[in-house]
């Protein structure tokens, strides 16, 4: 890995020991179906459409996890991170939103789209607007990775409406210039939904 001179650390952004798995964007990969990960940080808050329900908002160190449980057991997973090649996890789509359907929890449809933004200019500017967007929800969770104060990983929650839940999530890979941006909502489908997974733009 190339070395980068360290700028100022970015305030009110916790510093953690442990490096990142995820060296590019590149490495990810999107699955519904991995299991927990033991996150480095996360961030809970209950769901008032079910009862019992609980959202997580983990970093860990290959990337992200999203995790709903009902009384403690696992009712949905979403894992974007650094898993390898094999036949459960997907590479990427860039700028297109992939749409599962399922059950979870009584929530039956799962949108997730990441784009992936090279950053030309001020590279520590683009993370400060990162941080600022995730603050401005009332959940969030946001780490710095060891050795370069803009290696970020950020998540925010919100609720856009009654029986949805939506949350974003930000990877800063200052190495290559690089911030994913991903966005998933967990809803009811509609009935002109197909029943499988499936892709548009």
């Amino acid at each position: 890995m190339r070395e980068f001179p360290l700028s100022p650390p970015l305030p009110e952004v916790p510093a953690l020991s442990i490096g990142f798995a995820d060296t590019s964007a590149e490495q990810l990969r999107f699955s519904l179906g991995h299991p927990r990960i033991a996150p480095l940080a996360s961030k809970r808050l209950d769901i008032a459409e079910a009862v019992d329900a609980v959202l997580e908002l983990h970093v860990i160190g290959s990337s992200h996890q999203v995790a709903l449980s009902v009384d403690g057991t696992d009712a949905f997973i979403e894992t974007f991170a650094c898993l390898g090649e094999g036949a459960g996890p997907q590479r990427p789509a860039w700028g297109r939103t992939r749409t599962t359907s399922g059950g979870w929890a009584g929530f039956t449809r799962h949108e997730f789209r990441c784009d992936l933004q090279q950053v030309p200019g001020d590279f520590g500017s683009a993370v400060a607007e990162v941080l600022d967007r995730a603050r401005a929800a009332d959940h969030h969770v946001m780490v710095a990775f060891p050795g370069n104060p803009h290696a970020v990983t950020a998540l925010a929650a919100t609720q856009e409406e009654p029986g949805h839940v939506s949350w974003q999530t930000w990877h800063c890979y200052p190495q290559h210039r690089q911030i994913v941006h991903s966005a998933s909502r967990l809803g009811a489908a509609r009935s002109a939904d197909i029943e499988t997974d499936g892709e548009r733009s």
